[in-house]
């Protein structure tokens, strides 16, 4: 479909076909006429009808090979004018934070068990905050764990003295199988990271989880969700950034989409890695900024 308004398009065979200004027109009853008289001329005979057929035949095939090579070049021209780059400059500061969240996992094998590490859970995210201590902290191996990138995310942004606003996304836990499978989300790791930014910062920052989740699954609730964050923050979009590090890979794709809109942006937390690829551990986190700019011309 052309994005120009129909005074603006360029004369296409099927617009001569359907006419829709007086330059289609002529053409279409240019078509007709010849396609008349050359019947006529063939006689009203049976051959005569044949050829007629023949011509719209002929008109159908041109028609139909025309429409797939502007088809096609459209394609082209879409993926040749939607650029994605990855800058290695960090972004800059932000106001507003959006931050995936995948279910927690500590790196300590001990917490593994969910026995062992379910009441350090609890007496996190269930402490106050003035009585929480570091220690506390440490017991669940939070600087050791998959939150630690988005640990590193808002320090950065707080750093640049800006962010006000962090939103923390998860998964639901939910109950399949009429109650007897019982999957885990990642509503914990949104109860400890909001516990321990709280630690850290104080009411400098305003932390938002609740209502923020969506199934595992889920990948256009997920969008919607991040669309409402966009329209609903009294934040102008270029002011809100959306970090796509944590999450499961696909969570990272809906949100990576609701971001390709003009002003909106994305950043992943980089580190340095070995030869095999792996993140060093002494490696400093770091944002990367990632720019999906789509232009999208008319056939």
């Amino acid at each position: 479909m052309s994005l120009l308004p129909p005074s603006k398009e360029k004369l296409a065979i099927e617009n001569i076909i359907a006419p829709r200004t007086a330059p289609e027109f002529a053409g279409f009853v240019v078509v007709t006429v010849s396609i008349s008289l050359l019947t006529a001329a063939a006689g009203s005979s049976i051959p005569g009808t044949i050829f007629g057929a023949l011509c719209v035949a002929v008109v159908g095939f041109i028609w139909w090979r025309v429409d797939r090579a502007r088809a096609k070049a459209r394609a082209q021209r879409l993926y040749s004018d939607l650029a994605i780059s990855v800058d290695k400059e960090a972004p800059t500061g932000a106001k507003g934070l959006i931050l995936l969240l995948s279910r927690y996992s500590p790196h300590n094998q001990a917490l593994k068990n969910p026995e062992t590490i379910a009441p350090l859970i609890d007496a996190v995210i269930n402490g106050e905050i003035g009585k929480l201590t570091q220690a506390d902290f440490d017991r669940l191996d939070l600087l050791n764990s998959n939150l630690f990138p988005q640990i590193k995310a808002v320090e950065f942004h707080e750093k640049q003295g800006k962010l006000r606003d962090i939103w923390l996304i998860s998964t639901e836990s939910y109950e399949t199988d009429k109650g007897k499978v019982k999957v885990k989300g990642s509503e914990d790791s949104a109860l400890i990271l909001s516990q321990y930014l709280r630690f850290l910062y104080g009411k400098t920052l305003d932390i938002n989880s609740e209502g923020l989740s969506v199934r595992d699954y889920d990948y256009q609730g997920l969008w919607r969700l991040a669309e409402k964050i966009f329209r609903d923050s009294g934040y102008k979009d270029e002011v809100i950034v959306a970090d796509i590090t944590g999450g499961t890979k696909m969570m990272s794709v809906a949100l990576g989409m609701a971001c390709i809109p003009p002003k909106r942006r994305m950043q992943y937390m980089d580190s340095q890695r070995d030869w095999e690829g792996n993140p060093v551990p002494a490696g400093d986190l770091q944002p990367v900024v990632i720019d999906v700019d789509p232009i999208l011309y008319s056939s």
